[in-house]
């Protein structure tokens, strides 16, 4: 497998932190942001991204927040917002004008979260199967309970140190056996730029391990699907047709979704699983051509 390097990396100073961004194309061509899912990285997209640059797209995919080269999280539990408001300040860094947004997975949820907080910063919108986790996970019986163990894992993570691993080969076939699908040659693409050396000797990830936390308050089905009525900008949702450990969403959650998104189109992508754009590129640039137009 050969993926070419970005053409340029550099930083964007926005929120208190540094973000890591990796760019393809001409600046002043309109601007794709590509926003990357949960503990991977902005190099996740470097299939893809130069087929859109090639398109007439100045194509930026940064690492998000708590990954790759970016600062780390704080542990205020106010990961969201922060998140939004990263995407913001990168839009404003590369002109400040409406932009076209495609996530992948925790990114695809933080595509539409932002398409619907910050309308007026969106012109499209892509979400690759990431319509948010299934109802059951987001129940929650006893919110201080909840909060409790919030706390007592930030604590735990504050003091325990990072694991390590003896090489990168070793992580490779790690996230190997946890992405069955993704091919190994990614799961090595992606050790080779999201890990760095540890204080021990070996190899950690470059991801904050406080991300695991999450948010202590409460997040509903009923809170995502009233953040979905009021996108109104294009969306397109991409999901694969092959049946994958990290698609979690059943047929009817799934639509139901989707018809709280007004005007939302679905396309179901042939011999993909969760990750859509890694295991069917040529189906997603077609798709994402037609609906950037």
């Amino acid at each position: 497998m050969h993926l070419a390097e970005p053409h340029r990396a550099g930083f964007v100073a926005t929120n208190r932190t540094r973000l890591r961004v990796w760019e393809w194309g001409e600046p002043g061509d309109p601007v794709v942001l590509l926003l990357h899912g949960g503990w991977d990285h902005g190099r996740m997209w470097d299939g893809l991204a130069p087929d859109l640059a090639a398109l007439g797209f100045h194509v930026v995919a940064p690492d998000a927040r708590g990954h790759g080269d970016s600062g780390r999280l704080s542990l205020s539990g106010a990961f969201w917002p922060m998140f939004l408001l990263d995407v913001a300040g990168i839009v404003d860094h590369f002109g400040g004008r409406p932009v076209r947004v495609v996530g992948h997975s925790f990114g695809g949820g933080v595509t539409l979260a932002f398409t619907s907080a910050f309308p007026e910063l969106v012109e499209r919108a892509v979400n690759i199967d990431g319509l948010g986790p299934p109802p059951e996970m987001m129940l929650v019986q006893d919110h201080a309970a909840m909060a409790a163990q919030w706390l007592a894992d930030a604590d735990r993570l504050a003091t325990e140190p990072q694991r390590e691993y003896p090489s990168p080969a070793e992580m490779a076939r790690k996230r190997k056996e946890i992405n069955t699908r993704l091919p190994l040659e990614w799961c090595e693409h992606l050790v080779e730029h999201g890990t760095r050396r540890g204080p021990a000797g070996g190899w950690v990830w470059k991801s904050d391990p406080n991300f695991r936390l999450g948010s202590p308050g409460p997040f509903t089905e009923e809170t995502l699907l009233a953040s979905y009525r009021v996108i109104s900008r294009p969306v397109l949702v991409l999901t694969g047709r092959e049946a994958d450990q990290w698609s979690f969403l059943t047929a009817a959650d799934r639509d139901r979704r989707l018809d709280a998104i007004a005007g939302a189109e679905h396309q179901a992508v042939d011999g993909a699983g969760h990750y859509v754009h890694v295991e069917q590129p040529d189906a997603v640039v077609a798709h994402v051509a037609r609906f950037f137009g």
